[in-house]
C-alpha cells in the first residue's frame, strides 16, 4: 500500500511495540531458518513413519505367513509321548481253573513310549479350500493396508495444505491490520486538527483492536496446524518447518477415466469382491463334509509291563503299526444343510453389496467431479475479485485520506479484501480436498 509509507515515521511507539510482540509470535520461520518440507517429503515421512501405517503392515505380514500347507492340514501331524506308572497294589485274582492269587503288597511298573503319525489323505477338497482361505484373507489384509496407507496420505495433504491456507489467512489478517492502524492514525491526525471526532477515533481504536485479536487467533491456528501435521509424520509436534508458498492443483482425468479407474482399481471394491470370494470358498469348506475323510495313521510303540498283581508278571511289545481308517458322517441332525443353505444367501448378499458399492461409487465420484469442476470456476472468480478488492481498498484508502469518504466505507473496503483473500484460499484447500477425493477413489493417490 503505497499510500501508507508515507506514514510510517509517525506511528506512534506503541504499534511498534505491537508488530514486535506478533513477530515474536509467528516469525520463527524467519529467525531460525527452519527447514523447507515439500509435500512430497512429507507424504513419503508419514508413509515410513505413521503407526496407522506400520501396524496395517504387520498385520499383513502376520496373515501372510499363515499361508502354508502345514496350516491348511496338507501335512501330517506327528507327535511323541512316554510315561512311567509304578504302583504298589493289594491284589487278589480269581481265575476260570481255580487258581488264585493273593498279594497284599504287590509293585506294579508300566512303561509305554512311542511316537505317532496322522495323515489326511482325503477331506472333500477341504483342505484346498482352507488353503485358498489364507490366501484371501492375506489380500484382504493387503488391500486394507494400502486404504490405510491412502487414508494417511490424504490426511498429510490436507494438513499441509491446511498449513498453507492458514498462513495466506494470516497474512490476510496481517494486512487488515495494517489498514486499521492506518485508519487509525487518520481518525486521531483529525481529532488534533479538530476536523475529526473522538467518536471516529474509538471507533477505529476498537476496530484496530478487533483486527489485532484476530491475528493472534490466526496465529494460534497456524501453530496448530503444524502440530497436526508433525502428529501424522510421527515427529516432536513442536517442530517448526516451512511449507511450499501455494497449494499447486493437479491436471485431473475426466471423469470418464476417473470412474473407470475407480471400477477396476479401487482398493474397497477389492475387499469387496475378495470377500465375495472368500464366502464361495466357505461354501466349498461346508461341501467337503459331505464326502468321506481317510486317514492314515502310523506309529512305533514301545510297552512294558512288569506286575506281581496278575499271573502273567511280565509282558514287553514294541513295533510299528499302520491303519488306514476311512469315517463319512451320515447323519447331524440337518445341521450341515441349514450352513450351506445360509452360505448360499452370505454369497447372494456379497454379490449385491458389491454392485450397490459400485454404484454408490460411481455416483460419488461424479458429485465430487462436479464438485471440482465449480472450485475450479470459483478459484478463477476469486483471483479476479481479488484484484478489484485490492484495487478498491488503495482507492477507498486514499480518498479517506482527503477525507472524501467516511471511516465506514474504509471498513466495507477492508472486509471486502479480507473476503476475497480467505474465500480465494478456501476454494484452494477445497479444490485440493476434492482433487485428493477423487485420486483416492480412482485409485490414483499412490501409484
Amino acid at each position: 500500500m503505497k499510500y501508507m509509507n508515507q506514514f510510517l515515521g509517525n506511528i506512534p511507539a506503541w504499534v511498534f511495540r505491537l508488530l514486535f510482540i506478533i513477530i515474536v509470535n509467528f516469525a520463527p520461520v524467519a529467525l531460525n531458518g527452519q527447514q523447507l518440507l515439500r509435500l512430497n517429503d512429507a507424504v513419503q515421512q508419514g508413509l515410513v513413519n505413521n503407526y496407522q501405517v506400520q501396524v496395517a503392515k504387520n498385520e499383513a505380514d502376520m496373515l501372510s505367513r499363515n499361508i502354508s500347507y502345514g496350516n491348511a492340514g496338507f501335512l501330517p501331524s506327528v507327535t511323541t509321548y512316554g510315561s512311567l506308572d509304578k504302583a504298589h497294589l493289594d491284589a487278589h485274582v480269581d481265575v476260570v481253573g481255580g487258581s488264585q492269587l493273593d498279594n497284599k503288597n504287590a509293585d506294579a511298573t508300566v512303561t509305554s513310549a512311542g511316537i505317532k503319525a496322522e495323515w489326511v489323505l482325503f477331506d472333500g477338497a477341504g483342505m484346498f479350500a482352507k488353503y485358498d482361505k489364507l490366501k484371501s484373507l492375506w489380500k484382504i489384509s493387503d488391500l486394507e493396508t494400502r486404504i490405510t496407507m491412502e487414508n494417511v496420505v490424504q490426511e498429510i495433504i490436507f494438513a499441509y495444505c491446511n498449513i498453507i491456507r492458514q498462513q495466506e489467512l494470516l497474512k490476510a489478517c496481517d494486512q487488515r491490520l495494517k489498514s486499521s492502524n492506518f485508519r487509525y492514525f487518520i481518525a486521531r491526525e483529525k481529532l488534533d486538527s479538530k476536523m475529526g471526532s473522538e467518536q471516529e477515533l474509538l471507533q477505529s481504536d476498537v476496530a484496530r483492536l478487533a483486527d489485532s485479536v484476530a491475528l493472534l487467533k490466526q496465529t494460534a491456528e497456524l501453530k496448530k496446524s503444524k502440530i497436526l501435521l508433525n502428529r501424522l509424520l510421527v515427529i516432536d509436534v513442536q517442530r517448526d518447518f516451512i511449507t511450499e508458498d501455494s497449494i499447486t492443483l493437479v491436471q485431473m482425468p475426466n471423469l470418464d477415466k476417473l470412474t473407470t479407474n475407480s471400477i477396476e482399481f479401487n482398493n474397497l471394491l477389492k475387499i469387496n469382491t475378495e470377500q465375495l470370494m472368500y464366502s464361495k470358498l466357505e461354501e466349498k469348506s461346508l461341501k467337503s463334509e459331505q464326502y468321506p475323510m481317510v486317514f492314515l495313521t502310523g506309529s512305533y510303540d514301545y510297552f512294558e509291563n512288569n506286575t506281581e498283581a496278575a499271573f502273567i508278571k511280565y509282558n514287553r511289545y514294541f513295533g510299528p503299526q499302520v491303519a488306514l481308517t476311512v469315517g463319512m458322517k451320515l447323519f447331524d441332525g440337518r445341521k450341515l444343510n441349514t450352513s450351506l443353505q445360509n452360505a448360499k444367501i452370505n454369497i447372494q448378499n456379497k454379490e449385491l453389496l458389491l454392485k450397490d458399492t459400485q454404484q454408490q461409487m460411481s455416483a460419488q465420484i461424479a458429485e465430487m467431479y462436479l464438485d471440482y469442476l465449480s472450485l475450479l470456476q470459483t478459484i478463477s472468480l476469486g483471483k479476479e475479485a481479488l484484484t478489484l478488492a485490492e484495487k478498491n481498498l488503495d482507492i477507498t484508502m486514499k480518498s479517506f485520506q482527503l477525507g472524501q469518504i467516511s471511516s465506514l466505507e474504509l471498513r466495507v473496503a477492508q472486509d471486502d479484501l479480507f473476503l476475497a483473500s480467505s474465500n480465494l484460499v478456501n476454494a484452494y484447500y477445497n479444490a485440493k480436498v476434492k482433487e485428493t477425493e477423487l485420486l483416492v477413489l480412482s485409485c490414483m493417490l499412490i501409484k
